[in-house]
């Protein structure tokens, strides 16, 4: 069990049978080679096709299983690591319209067939390193009956909205000196989950998306002035306690400097009085930390993120790192993208639920490989290392050759990762970003087919001789 498969997965023994475990790691690593498009399109030949359709559809193998071998890997990459650890959930739609599949639910207007995936994305914050895919729900979402009392909506154990509790509570034990924090957008803002961190104890960032109301506490504000008991309204009253400067993309293009303010307060947010899922009815302790643009260009909108936390926030220092970790967040966005367009996970022609959801787990482990790419171009510890300690020696000789690099063996990580983004159609000038998972992937793509090339060639010269 070589190639990608042994950086992705770890265990021997994933389905008790060894046939099948070695059909997974085979399967795998020529999809690493191939990954957009169809599983015809990754799997070229008929017998690795055949093979891969047989262990997909085996009851043996299941989506589970796949997952927690991955998981396995991710832990072990944890290792030694100590320090933070991000943990980003968030949820994205796999529609298969076009599958005459038993067991699909309802996608976006409810006129589409397919599955949610709610992804828990780990990521060390300070290398922006993806460790892995945590844990990975797939949800059919159910045709609620017309006129459902609330009572009987809550009381359904299928409930989206339980599907962030769920996903935290489903996580593995981690290895000592990891810190995590759970990290997620506006969907996650529910009484229900912050309740759930708090109660056992876990560290969150959450985006607020409701103007909650606040319990009275006077303490922090002017007792002659009335209190302000919406969160929004009261973290958008505070003064600056602290300035950054972000640089973001430019509505024109390019790139902008953008100032930043801080502000922070302790606050008592107060559950529904309607229960929402399941949550206690006392106020929840948490710090809103807000960041606000000053002074955006006319045209543009000024940037603004309210977030909550139960980290502690008591300085601008402390208020800051938390408004970069959630920045983090947008790595899950890019995963998304990299199991859509990068490996075709969409394009899936199955014909049973079993089979299906065995495709999507694999083709989710191939994202992190993807993304993984994309995070070792940017690394700033390997980058000015020789490409040919992380990479195949063939792949960073055929790198140097197409890039006119004077010595393969002194190929930089930087200068390998480079060469193969200009492969895939990157330009590089002083104004434009890094090379993101898209260019580097088309060019590792072409790459590995240079590579198949000569390993052909070599093939057909041992027999002629």
């Amino acid at each position: 069990m070589e190639g990608p498969y042994t950086s992705c997965f770890s265990g021997d023994a994933l389905f008790c049978d060894k046939r099948l475990d070695d059909r997974l790691s085979d399967t795998f690593n020529q999809m690493a080679r191939r990954p957009a498009g169809t599983l015809p399109q990754k799997l070229v030949k008929r017998a690795e096709l055949v093979g891969g359709y047989r262990m997909f559809n085996n009851k043996k193998v299941t989506h589970q299983a796949i997952l927690q071998a991955h998981r396995a890997n991710g832990l072990e990459r944890l290792a030694g690591h100590q320090g933070k650890l991000l943990l980003i959930h968030d949820t994205t739609v796999l529609d298969y319209s076009g599958l005459d599949v038993d067991g699909l639910g309802q996608v976006g207007d409810g006129h589409g067939k397919g599955l949610y995936a709610h992804n828990s994305l780990a990521v060390i914050p300070d290398t922006r390193q993806v460790v892995g895919l945590f844990n990975q729900i797939l949800h059919k979402r159910a045709r609620v009956p017309k006129g459902e009392s609330k009572k009987k909506r809550l009381a359904r154990k299928d409930r989206e909205s339980g599907l962030w509790k769920q996903a935290v509570a489903d996580l593995p034990a981690m290895p000592a000196g990891v810190v995590v924090t759970d990290v997620s957008d506006r969907g996650s803002d529910l009484s229900e989950y912050i309740w759930y961190e708090v109660s056992v104890g876990r560290q969150f960032i959450v985006r607020s998306q409701h103007n909650r109301k606040l319990a009275e506490n006077l303490a922090a504000q002017d007792k002659a002035a009335a209190p302000i008991l919406k969160l929004h309204d009261r973290l958008r009253a505070l003064p600056p306690m602290g300035q950054y400067t972000l640089r973001v993309p430019a509505r024109e293009g390019g790139w902008r400097e953008a100032t930043m303010t801080l502000a922070w307060e302790q606050v008592q947010i107060v559950p529904p009085r309607q229960p929402r899922g399941e949550h206690g009815r006392d106020p929840i302790s948490v710090c809103g930390v807000i960041a606000r643009e000053v002074s955006p260009p006319a045209g543009e909108d000024p940037l603004e993120w309210i977030l909550l936390t139960n980290r502690p926030v008591e300085s601008a220092e402390q208020a800051l790192e938390v408004v970069e970790d959630y920045a983090c967040r947008w790595m899950v966005e890019d995963y998304h993208k990299a199991i859509k367009s990068g490996c075709g996970i969409e394009e899936i022609q199955m014909t049973t639920l079993h089979g299906l959801s065995n495709v999507i787990g694999l083709l989710s482990v191939l994202g992190v490989h993807v993304l993984r790419l994309r995070c070792n171009a940017r690394d700033e510890e390997i980058r000015e290392q020789p490409a040919r300690l992380h990479e195949e020696p063939l792949k960073v000789q055929l790198a140097a050759l197409d890039s006119k690099h004077d010595d393969w063996r002194e190929m930089t990580v930087w200068e390998f990762y480079l060469a193969v983004a200009k492969m895939g159609g990157y330009v590089l000038n002083p104004h434009k970003r890094p090379p993101g998972w898209i260019v580097l992937w088309r060019g590792y793509i072409r790459l590995e087919d240079m590579c198949e090339g000569v390993r052909l060639m070599s093939r057909k010269r041992s027999v002629q001789t």
